[in-house]
């Protein structure tokens, strides 16, 4: 080898040091990026849009232990309305049709039903306000690159871990203490896009009386835009194991996903509802007689 290409062999490692050196200083810094004051403003408008009068239609595919049901649900101010599309990809028996449907308008035809409901969603909803409101006290974060998302954008890409200064205000919130993991927020619409939560240790609740969950679970959720602003959650994986009041064996292991959002007006009637529900079937029909041709396009 002469000195001509020693010298283009030295140039060569010279470039390839500072581009790894460049790429671990954006992947490791952004000083314009304060990671404790993105998830406070991710958390905030998570809570926002929670009392958004937004409406959407869109599909509901949950599978547990190898078992799938897909829904076609359309929310409205007093509460979701859902009707069964499919059982396992597969569009339900004339049977399970008209069970299903019967189902559907006793329930759309029962305010007081519709109402009970109603109130456990606002409560459930309570607790996650408050799972939301811990998230930046609950965790340490750490800036860890950025990534290509939807659209042209940069989604931000951070590591968290328990924060051992944090108190947990109810049992929900326990379960931080032993989970550490990642997450991505979109920062110019200041949301969660996803959050990927592993238990590294066994988490008690109420001193273990009431229940424990073991080391290895997860959960994993993911969110998007679905127009106008507006972000809804698209796919929800859960996967714990436990105990509950230290005797019950405890198994969660589901994941769900939504999507094919279509906006409805905040007035729509429960007559328009079903009306809309009802051609489901159509859908079905011209995917083939099941879901799975919509779902690849999900995905």
């Amino acid at each position: 080898m002469d000195l001509s290409e020693k010298r283009v062999g030295r140039i060569v490692m010279a470039v390839m040091v500072a581009l790894t050196v460049g790429m671990l200083g954006r992947a490791q810094h952004r000083p314009d990026i304060d990671p404790l004051e993105l998830v406070r403003r991710a958390a905030a408008n998570e809570i926002k849009a929670a009392d958004s009068h937004v409406y959407y239609m869109f599909k509901d595919r949950d599978e547990e232990k190898g078992h799938s049901i897909t829904k076609e649900v359309v929310q409205t101010p007093q509460g979701g309305l859902l009707r069964t599309i499919a059982i396992n990809d597969k569009p339900l028996t004339p049977e399970q049709r008209a069970k299903d449907d019967q189902k559907l308008q006793k329930y759309a035809n029962d305010p007081e039903a519709r109402r009970k409901r109603k109130q456990a969603t606002r409560e459930e909803d309570q607790r996650e306000s408050v799972m939301l409101t811990s998230l930046p006290d609950a965790f340490l974060y750490t800036y860890a690159g950025e990534q290509p998302g939807p659209n042209g954008s940069s989604l931000v890409h951070l590591t968290f871990k328990p924060n051992p200064k944090f108190n947990s205000p109810n049992h929900e919130t326990m379960v931080y203490q032993g989970m550490q993991g990642d997450m991505l927020i979109d920062p110019r619409a200041a949301r969660f896009a996803k959050i990927d939560g592993t238990l590294f240790k066994d988490v008690d609740f109420g001193w273990g009386i009431l229940g424990r969950l073991y080391r290895g679970g997860k959960f994993i959720i993911e969110q998007k835009g679905v127009g106008g602003g507006h972000w809804e959650m698209v796919r929800q994986t859960l996967q714990f194991n436990g105990r509950i009041l230290l005797v019950k064996p405890l198994t969660i292991s589901s994941t769900e996903t939504t999507y094919d959002f279509r906006p409805v007006p905040a007035n729509i009637t429960t007559a328009q509802v079903l009306e809309l529900l009802y051609k489901s079937d159509e859908v079905v029909a011209e995917n083939g007689g099941g879901v799975k041709a919509a779902n690849k396009s999900h995905k």
